[in-house]
């Protein structure tokens, strides 16, 4: 357990073995849980979580794994419990894989606790070492961090991957999206984004905030339509309006704000609160992350989102027949097929009618000649070896050859737990 949290967590639990306090602990395993290392979802997942325990105190740390500890008053230890239990059911149904939990009465389980977290026999250790480095080794980073995010040079950690329209004879691009590009972010500062689950969230909730600043002070004046992605806490915040008003209200007019749609099953009136936030602001709305296999059953809870952006991922079951279906149920114009990385899902995507894409494989086709409307015109297939497998922006980048990156990554959450 090397990251930050993790010290911080195990010099709190060798303070309560010294002196022990009425607490109930809750360990919620997210490494049998799809892309349960994504901040963004992480964070929902903490908020629901938590949301069980009303006003009453709490402690969580966000491990490495990712795992995920929540302390709170003793009397509280059966809110943490039906909340799991309520989570793992949500998770479960909807095909995320199964979130395992541990409930502890910390006072009486503290070593128990202690070797679950940390097995093996160099615990002592372990304990020492948190004990001098928990209080230093976050802090540091992230005023390094802090210090980026506000300073005057974030416009080259920002990359844009343009939404490529393939309605007409020649491509054109309806919208970009700027997303922070955690992998410069990381190389430039030595930041362990990777192994420190706990700093990739802060690091993620400063993300947000960062966007705005720069879109306030380096894009206002740039004509083209922008999306970003936010997360709710972000756009709920008290410090959002001054935020949005930093940015001119003409420029609003064209900042499509991205919330990821699993929220909508875990905390559907804060998505509305936030959307509505976001639309007296006059930002536009979209939602992000949409799984295929949900196409048919999302319900926007009355947003009117500018974009639908559908997930490929591939081999996905069905995705042609789940893309067509969404054309006609939500039209060309706001359904995207995003991460389209491989020849195989532009194909998929055009033969269902879908005429908005994003990635790799996107870009390469609009940069290819085009002598005919895309319908009547497969696109060539470009072999390009160096393509990874993206990694996500709050927690990953994307390497466009062109116009690089875009975070995030998911699943298939949504609906109703």
């Amino acid at each position: 357990m090397a990251d930050a949290a993790g010290h911080t967590l195990l010099a709190r639990l060798q303070a309560l073995r010294a002196a022990p306090e009425p607490l109930a602990a809750l360990l919620a395993d997210l490494r049998g849980i799809e892309h349960g290392g994504d901040p963004r979802f992480a964070m929902t997942l903490d908020h629901y979580l938590e949301s069980w325990l009303g006003n009453r105190p709490r402690e969580v740390f966000r491990l490495a794994g990712p795992r995920l500890v929540v302390l709170a008053p003793a009397e509280a230890g059966d809110l943490l419990d039906a909340g799991a239990k309520a989570l793992a059911r949500t998770l479960h149904s909807h095909g995320f894989g199964d979130l395992r939990t541990t409930r502890y009465d910390v006072a009486a389980d503290v070593e128990r606790m202690i070797a679950d977290l940390y097995p093996g026999d160099d615990r002592a250790a372990a304990l020492r070492e948190a004990a001098e480095r928990a209080p230093t080794a976050a802090l540091a980073h992230l005023l390094e961090v802090e210090r980026v995010l506000h300073g005057a040079d974030l416009d080259s950690l920002v990359r844009e991957q343009p939404i490529w329209s393939f309605a007409g004879a020649v491509p054109t691009v309806p919208a970009t999206e700027l997303a922070v590009s955690l992998t410069e972010l990381e190389s430039r500062l030595s930041l362990p984004l990777r192994r420190d689950a706990w700093l990739r969230h802060e690091v993620a909730v400063r993300l947000d905030r960062g966007l705005l600043r720069h879109i306030a002070r380096d894009r206002a004046q740039d004509p083209r339509p922008f999306t970003v992605d936010l997360h709710t806490t972000t756009v709920l915040d008290d410090g959002f309006d001054e935020l949005a008003r930093a940015i001119p209200a003409e420029a609003r007019r064209r900042v499509t704000a991205e919330l990821a749609c699993w929220e909508l099953s875990l905390a559907p009136d804060r998505v509305a609160a936030a959307a509505a936030r976001l639309a007296d602001a006059g930002f536009g709305v979209a939602l992000d992350h949409v799984p295929l296999a949900t196409l048919a059953t999302l319900d926007p809870a009355g947003i009117e989102p500018v974009f639908i952006k559908a997930h490929w991922i591939r081999g996905a079951a069905d995705a042609a027949s789940h893309l067509t279906a969404a054309v006609a149920r939500f039209g060309a114009g706001r359904l995207v097929l995003w991460r389209c990385d491989e020849p195989a899902a532009l194909e998929t995507g055009r033969a269902a009618g879908v005429t908005l894409l994003q990635g790799r494989a996107a870009d390469a086709a609009a940069a290819a000649p085009h002598t005919a409307p895309l319908d009547s015109e497969r696109p060539r297939r470009e072999e390009d070896a160096a393509a990874d497998e993206p990694t996500t922006a709050a927690d990953t980048d994307q390497d466009a050859t062109t116009t690089p990156a875009r975070p995030g990554l998911f699943g298939r959450l949504f609906g109703r737990g």
